[in-house]
């Protein structure tokens, strides 16, 4: 998928919709499934900027439980075994959004 351009194509979906919670909380999904045990797509992920797109998903997003649930796993996916988008995350103050949307979730559950 990655080699065919589904990682452009869902970055490029993600930027041109980024009002709808609907494509980001798939497209977030997708990335997900994308940089799964796949280094080569982590990769292509994080040099497209996929990072800064995921973050921008939740910044959007922020009330939206589906969106952050599925960014968060995005995020996780995107830097098992990847240094640069471990630090592209902690560049762009992406561990305060997860830190965030892990405090949010935890008050619905216990709302």
């Amino acid at each position: 998928i990655g080699e065919a351009g589904g990682v452009a194509l869902v970055l490029t979906a993600m930027r041109a919709h980024d009002t709808s919670s609907g494509v980001q909380e798939k497209a977030c999904a997708a990335l997900c499934c994308f940089a799964a045990n796949h280094a080569a797509n982590k990769s292509r992920i994080g040099e497209a900027g996929g990072v800064d797109v995921v973050l921008s998903a939740m910044r959007a997003h922020k009330t939206n439980a589906s969106v952050q649930k599925q960014a968060c796993g995005a995020l996780q996916r995107m830097c098992v075994n990847h240094a640069a988008n471990k630090t592209r995350i902690v560049e762009v103050d992406g561990i305060d959004l997860v830190l965030l949307a892990a405090v949010r979730a935890h008050e619905r559950w216990h709302a």
